[in-house]
């Protein structure tokens, strides 16, 4: 049997009605690329792995006795792949207009990239803007906290951290590109040793762009690839996602800035989550404000890192 040129890997829980969308746009899409799709299921209580069985038998599925995270979960899919390229697929995403045949053939345009990555939109096909970011700074961080990139979403200066002044219409290099669409060399994957299991859910892969920036590579968008991504529906709470998601980016911060840097940092997050739960609080019965405060309650868990 030819090994494919593309291994597709998707880490699910619970996420039975987005994944089984995911697949299908897959399959219709992906026509120009011989590739093979591994789902690794988190030990979902939902019906996942039987729905995947029954409607997908030419999928490999590996069913975990336990969840491992997006980072443990990518690599039991990567351990068995056997393409020359890994592609990090999202299962509440939808591939569009051929998205990862063109991806694929952007790579191979630019070989010495070693990370690549398309646009991603809402559901509504409106443009969403979280599919690269560029490494944590204390500026970037201060905007953040003080509301200025929110404010100024197109800003160059005030929203760089998103690169709030790309349009998305150009291929730009980033610092790092999402997880949820991100395509690499298996070369590159083995070099690294993959995602870093010491992130359970979010900034693994912005720590995978950083450690490869590292060596010399540089992650690559193009617009020409794009998918719709929904997000966070492993989530049905905020405060649970927030915490996860601040603990990957202190635990980002305590990897790749500073050491003088590290503690200012740390403060700004702070900064953020104390003027969310306050501001939250000042509204009269906002739905949000059990969620902010349960995550400032918190902080000491969050602060830390994943170490």
């Amino acid at each position: 049997m030819n090994s494919p040129d593309l291994s597709i890997i998707l880490v699910s829980y619970n996420t039975a009605a987005y994944i089984r969308r995911a697949i299908e746009s897959v399959l219709q899409e992906t026509r120009l690329t011989r590739y093979e799709i591994i789902v690794v299921d988190n030990a979902s209580s939902d019906d996942s792995v039987a729905m995947i069985r029954t409607h997908f038998p030419q999928v490999h599925l590996i069913a975990a006795p336990d969840n491992s995270g997006f980072a443990g979960g990518v690599q039991q899919g990567a351990a068995v792949a056997r393409g020359k390229y890994l592609l990090l697929l999202n299962p509440d995403t939808v591939i569009l207009n051929a998205a990862i045949d063109r991806l694929l053939h952007f790579a191979q345009l630019h070989p010495d990239n070693g990370i690549w990555g398309g646009v991603t939109l809402n559901n509504d096909l409106t443009l969403n803007s979280q599919h690269a970011w560029a490494k944590p700074s204390f500026l970037d961080l201060l905007f953040s906290t003080l509301g200025l990139s929110k404010l100024f979403k197109s800003s160059c200066w005030f929203n760089h951290a998103n690169y709030g002044c790309w349009q998305r219409d150009t291929i730009k290099a980033v610092d790092i590109t999402s997880g949820c669409f991100f395509l690499t060399t298996r070369k590159l994957w083995d070099q690294l040793g993959g995602l870093d299991t010491g992130f359970f859910m979010y900034a693994e892969e912005a720590d995978y762009c950083l450690r490869a920036q590292a060596l010399g590579y540089q992650p690559l968008v193009t617009p020409d690839a794009r998918i719709i991504h929904h997000g966070g529906v492993s989530h049905n709470r905020l405060a649970a996602k927030m915490v996860k998601l601040l603990t990957g980016k202190v635990e980002l911060i305590n990897r790749h800035i500073a050491p003088w840097q590290r503690g200012a940092c740390k403060a700004l997050l702070y900064g953020y989550v104390l003027n969310k739960y306050l501001m939250h609080s000042l509204i009269p019965n906002s739905p949000q404000r059990s969620e902010w405060r349960e995550v400032f309650q918190q902080r000491t868990r969050w602060l830390q890192g994943y170490h």
